[in-house]
């Protein structure tokens, strides 16, 4: 499936705690991703979960290898790409950097937010022209315990330099909101780390607004199926990008409530709060 199909039709808001790994499949290069690559990346969390590093090996064939590679890059929290020079060609005097790792960006740079797109390479030649606008980390893979603390450190500023609420997914489902989802996603913004969203109201019961929007926010990756409680009922959190989308209208009805009328006692009115809906883990 080309790239513009697949992400116009499975494009979801959810990111997985993965970092999309593109570099060449040589065998002089898996040292460094098993010795540099892949501890930097379980070396850094988000949201308190570690993450690991994917990759997609292309030496494999067939269409479901380019949806495969398509769907990591466009759901994982970082796009990583070693550009180092990997071929030479000896009768044209030239070297050559790897062809399936700048498609690879292409597609990272079309969907991705420049903050998420991390370039490293061990080289000082010149980049392709379309590809040096793009901030590159050049690095001395000879120096593995130094090369996975730069790494890490460039991934964890660009993971807090990101903005995830002008992320196209997360604008579309702010459009598309309705107040029984906003309910839900405020109040699942509001619970503790431990806990997690059951759907109840005072009476034990889920509201039949409620039933239409959860499986709504569930089809657009906002929240999460995350736990059952006791008699099996099942618990929900928000995911990565449902949290920015719940910060946000948390923040815009607290612009609104400043600009309210209070009430008798000169407080601003607030929703009762119900200990049905949310349960420990």
């Amino acid at each position: 499936m080309f790239p513009k199909a697949y992400i116009d039709s499975f494009w979801q808001p959810d990111l997985r705690p993965q970092v999309f790994v593109a570099m060449s499949f040589d065998k002089k290069y898996e040292e460094r991703f098993s010795q540099v690559f892949a501890p930097a990346i379980r070396s850094v969390s988000v949201g308190g979960e570690g993450l690991e590093p994917l990759r997609v090996d292309y030496r494999r064939r067939g269409e479901d290898i380019l949806t495969e590679i398509v769907d990591g890059i466009i759901h994982s929290q970082l796009f990583l790409a070693d550009v180092s020079v990997a071929q030479e060609d000896p009768q044209k005097r030239g070297r050559f950097r790897n062809g399936n790792v700048m498609y690879e960006i292409g597609v990272a740079v079309a969907c991705r937010q420049p903050s998420e797109v991390i370039l490293v390479r061990e080289d000082d030649e010149a980049t392709l022209f379309d590809a040096s606008t793009i901030p590159h980390e050049q690095m001395d893979f000879r120096q593995p315990e130094a090369s996975i603390m730069r790494l890490a450190a460039t991934m964890v500023s660009r993971l807090n330099e990101r903005a995830l609420l002008r992320d196209a997914r997360v604008e579309k489902a702010l459009r598309e909101l309705g107040p029984a989802d906003i309910h839900i996603l405020e109040t699942m913004f509001a619970l503790e780390e431990h806990e997690v969203w059951l759907g109840r109201n005072a009476e034990g019961n889920m509201p039949l607004p409620w039933q239409i929007a959860l499986p709504r926010l569930l089809d657009r990756g906002l929240v999460h199926l995350s736990a059952y409680a006791s008699g099996g009922v099942p618990g929900y959190r928000l995911t990565t990008m449902g949290t920015v989308a719940a910060g946000h209208t948390v923040q815009v009805r607290k612009r609104i409530a400043e600009m309210a009328p209070a009430d008798d006692d000169g407080d601003a009115q607030t929703p009762p709060a119900n200990d049905n809906d949310r349960a420990g883990t």
